[in-house]
């Protein structure tokens, strides 16, 4: 593969796994150094090494974005590294589900914080380097719960379209020549946090039959997408909602 994006910096939330990772390795086969962000540091600190060891640019970085300073700190430590990111990837997030009759206050508190305060704090962190810089990438990974949403998602779909809101006002305001933002929407990704529900009975059945292509989507599905976004081929493409889904959304 060309290394298209050598010298670029890609900071990928919540990559240590699924869909996060799977885009962090394609950046970064692409010629990215990848950032590859999670609170869990055992497997980001593995993420990031065994990239490392194919000969990709890549390490990690370990905070826990439920605490309102980690994105500050997170961009402090990066700059001192002298590896502030051109790329930012909005992966991390918290889903609890619950139907709109037992949504409790902690499920409702930790959705929040991550889905969008969290979004908002990693925005006001990097985005004015990138602005400064000229050049910028901001992919939010979004979800088909947006526009078909499941009852037991009542109040995840509900933060993940207002995620969505924001990085479509910043792609109408922002105006700069070459920062876009863009929202990919994945359907029914076999991640690990899908494994569990669809392991029920009859549930990955069910789950099939709402997908016009029949089958589910892998992590890897997303990350070409998000690839061409940051490439110079996808430059022209800002303010998008792009859904991997199968077809799921009709």
């Amino acid at each position: 593969m060309a290394r298209s994006l050598s010298g670029r910096v890609a900071l990928i939330t919540g990559a240590a796994r699924g869909i996060g990772l799977a885009i962090a390795t394609r950046l970064a086969e692409a010629g990215a150094h990848a950032i590859i962000h999670d609170r869990d540091a055992a497997a980001a600190t593995a993420a990031s090494a065994d990239l490392r060891a194919r000969g990709l640019a890549a390490s990690s970085l370990i905070a826990d974005l439920a605490e309102a300073s980690a994105p500050s700190a997170m961009a402090a430590e990066l700059k001192g590294s002298g590896a502030e990111p051109d790329i930012l990837v909005l992966c991390a997030s918290v889903e609890t589900l619950e139907t709109w009759d037992a949504v409790s206050e902690s499920a409702m508190a930790a959705q929040t914080e991550i889905n969008l305060h969290a979004t908002l704090r990693l925005l006001q962190a990097f985005l004015p380097g990138m602005l400064a810089r000229g050049f910028g990438r901001v992919i939010a990974i979004g979800s088909v719960q947006e526009t078909r949403p499941n009852p037991t998602h009542f109040y995840y779909a509900a933060t993940k379209i207002a995620q969505t809101n924001m990085i479509l006002n910043l792609a109408r305001t922002t105006q700069a020549p070459d920062v876009t933002f863009n929202i990919l929407k994945p359907g029914a990704v076999l991640t690990d946090r899908n494994r569990a529900v669809l392991a029920q009975p009859e549930r990955e059945e069910q789950v099939r039959a709402r997908i016009p292509l029949g089958r589910l989507g892998k992590p890897e599905d997303c990350a070409g997408l998000a690839l061409l976004i940051c490439l110079p081929e996808g430059s022209y493409i800002n303010g998008a909602e792009i859904a991997v889904d199968g077809g799921m959304r009709l």
